[in-house]
């Protein structure tokens, strides 16, 4: 019994000769107002202070940048292995990123060249470049909503590969408190995230310096399932979850002037227990991500 563990991928086009954002320091167009433009849902984040840390508390509220974009890259690898088989997807997709001018809720991305250790996928990543992207933004820094422009010239393959990576970057983004806190401050972020398992992710996370509009956190995650349901990608057959675990950790540093992280990395590491109607017949997959954030 093998289970491929893929999202649905992006169904639109994008406009290959309409960029989301001028060539300045912020973004004049919002993807939002364009055709074929795939919006994702980002879950919906519940933040509570545990320590406020000690010394002078102020609120890690945002300040865009308007005067220059921002360059970052994100890396993510995605692995599935089991007895026999064992899949990996790793995704370097650089961005540009600009605040919109007139909303500070709105942050504009550019695709770069995204790119693929694995030959094919990269091959198939090639005509990516120059896509499009846009994200909601919420106070705390934490993300809403993921919006897609792919180029024309994106494949599936491509478009899959870059929805992949983007949502796994955004659904395990760290929130900021949105309260005063101080170095040493400590929060829980939780949020239930739905995929082929529906989990309830919690971040326990702590603010170990604050240089500036600079933030670096340290954090532990832990994922765990609220039912035993597990929906095979790609039609309507389950399995059943005998047992599952996906814990990790990281740091983020983050700049209030920014909408995306400026350094980090983070490594996850599990295991479930699938079983189908033959309760002899059971899959026992280990699962990774890692994650890393870098600027340009």
């Amino acid at each position: 019994m093998t289970v491929g563990v893929l999202l649905a991928g992006c169904g639109s086009d994008g406009d290959d000769d309409t960029s989301s954002a001028s060539d300045g320091g912020c973004a004049t167009e919002n993807t939002s107002d364009r055709d074929k433009v795939n919006l994702i849902p980002i879950p919906p984040v519940k933040v509570t202070v545990t320590g406020f840390g000690n010394g002078e508390r102020r609120v890690p509220a945002a300040t865009p940048d308007r005067d220059s974009a921002q360059q970052a890259t994100v890396v993510t690898t995605s692995s599935v292995a089991s007895a026999g088989s064992a899949q990996a997807q790793t995704v370097d997709l650089p961005l540009t990123a600009r605040f919109h001018c007139t909303d500070p809720t709105d942050l504009e991305m550019d695709l770069g060249t995204v790119t693929s250790p694995d030959p094919t996928l990269n091959d198939q990543l090639a005509p990516a470049a120059g896509g499009h992207a846009g994200m909601a933004i919420a106070p705390g820094l934490v993300p809403i909503s993921l919006r897609l422009m792919p180029t024309d010239s994106s494949g599936p393959e491509a478009r899959l590969a870059i929805e992949q990576a983007m949502i796994g970057a955004f659904t395990r983004s760290v929130p900021l408190p949105t309260v005063p806190i101080a170095v040493g401050a400590t929060w829980r972020a939780e949020r239930v995230i739905s995929a082929a398992a529906t989990v309830t992710q919690t971040i326990e996370a702590k603010l170990t310096a604050w240089e500036g509009n600079r933030l670096t956190v340290t954090y532990t995650v832990d994922e765990s399932p609220i039912n035993s349901v597990f929906a095979i990608p790609g039609g309507n057959q389950t399995l059943t979850i005998a047992r599952y675990s996906f814990t990790g950790n990281g740091t983020e540093t983050v700049d209030l002037t920014r909408g995306l992280p400026v350094d980090g990395a983070a490594t996850y590491r599990g295991a479930r227990e699938l079983v189908g109607a033959d309760a002899s017949q059971r899959l026992l997959q280990q699962t990774g991500f890692t994650l890393t954030w870098r600027s340009r």
